[in-house]
């Protein structure tokens, strides 16, 4: 006999083993926690790592007239809706992400010529990696650089002048790390508000910060998750990896204690300036810290690495969305490969054990005998 168990509920037991956003991307999950950190369902992927789908995990129909002809594992399911819908050979490095984490696997190495330690539970094969990237290559990050001053003074208006009615009114406002592994590396110092999160924006937080959330809209910034985040005065955050190399983290001074407030990745470092910004891999060991007297402002993006094929964005946008809303996976499946599906048997009647009833045995153990044998499992994905 199969497990009945729901589709949500599959779901939720792969979220309840995420590692590490948000989407994220990231942030933070992912989220995948393609962008680790948090649950997908909370939208909360602090650090971002592609979703454990356990392999015990099962994708079983149990509302509607058509049933699945075999059990089919969750991360088999997913897999064989981006093979079928995208259609690309581009979609390889997802895909191997994608089973990675359902082998729960951890990719770790060190780099000399970097002096640390690149660690991904998101990995997607080939991406460059460098400690700090020049932002201003990117047309966006030139843009957003030139709209600083508006999205500094909406910030200084709503989240330090009008922090009170903030707090009223605003959505999951200067909350911790989303799970214990972010919270041991980022400590109590550092809180965010997000605005978006594995590509959905906040729909409440958006209407607080609408000159933000317009500048990030019409620049294009290819976020896969947007939040501001604040640290304390005289505090720390210890060296960790955000477990996901498909993004980059890109910070836009806000309020900066400038000469105060520095980031390292690697063995190189870079100090935060207001109306400025920073690009860097935090798939690398990185650390941070405010020696000041008071708080440092941050607008925090977690955008697209650069190499990603457009196609790859779309696969790892999906398995956001599955992993949101597990249903649409069977339903992707109903359309994409129908001949998973067979009609449901049609319930017996009493007038099914009378006079037929030998010949119907008859029958079934003749069909029977003629079958080929077939592996154990059922067949199909399982």
């Amino acid at each position: 006999p199969f497990p009945t168990a729901p589709l949500p509920e599959l779901a939720g037991r792969m979220q309840r083993l995420l590692l590490g956003a948000c989407l994220l991307l990231i942030h933070h999950a992912a989220a995948f926690s393609f962008l680790g950190g948090g649950s997908p369902t909370q939208l909360r992927f602090r650090n971002t790592a592609l979703p454990l789908a356990p392999s015990r995990s099962r994708l079983t129909s149990s509302s509607s007239p058509l049933a699945l002809k075999a059990q089919i594992k969750f991360a088999d399911a997913v897999e064989t809706v981006l093979k079928k819908q995208f259609k690309s050979k581009k979609m390889r490095r997802v895909i191997d992400s994608w089973r990675r984490m359902d082998r729960d696997e951890l990719y770790s190495k060190h780099l000399e010529d970097l002096d640390t330690v690149q660690e991904c539970n998101s990995y997607i094969q080939g991406l460059k990696v460098k400690t700090f990237w020049d932002p201003y290559d990117y047309e966006w990050a030139r843009a957003l650089r030139d709209n600083a001053k508006t999205i500094q003074d909406e910030f200084q208006r709503v989240a330090i002048e009008g922090s009170s009615e903030l707090n009223e009114k605003g959505n999951n406002v200067w909350v911790t790390a989303a799970n214990s592994t972010s919270a041991q590396a980022y400590g109590p110092s550092w809180k965010t508000l997000a605005l978006m999160d594995r590509c959905v924006w906040d729909p409440i937080n958006v209407h607080l910060f609408p000159e933000t959330t317009r500048l990030l809209r019409e620049l294009d910034v290819p976020c896969i998750e947007a939040f501001f985040a604040r640290m304390l005065p005289e505090s720390k955050i210890n060296a960790h990896s955000d477990y996901c190399n498909f993004a980059l983290t890109s910070h836009l001074g806000l309020d900066i204690p400038e000469g105060q407030c520095s980031i390292t990745v690697g063995k190189d470092t870079r100090e935060w300036r207001n109306g400025e910004m920073l690009m860097f891999d935090t798939s690398l060991m990185h650390a941070a810290e405010n020696t000041a007297d008071r708080m440092r402002y941050i607008l925090m993006l977690r955008v697209w690495h650069p190499e990603l094929a457009p196609e790859e964005v779309e696969g790892i946008k999906y398995i956001f969305a599955a992993l949101e809303e597990p249903e649409i996976v069977e339903q992707d499946l109903r359309q994409l490969s129908p001949e998973l599906f067979a009609p449901a048997p049609t319930p017996r009647g009493p007038a099914d054990f009378n006079e037929g009833s030998a010949a119907n045995r008859a029958d079934r153990r003749r069909a029977k005998k003629g079958s080929k044998a077939r592996p154990a499992g059922g067949g199909g994905f399982a």
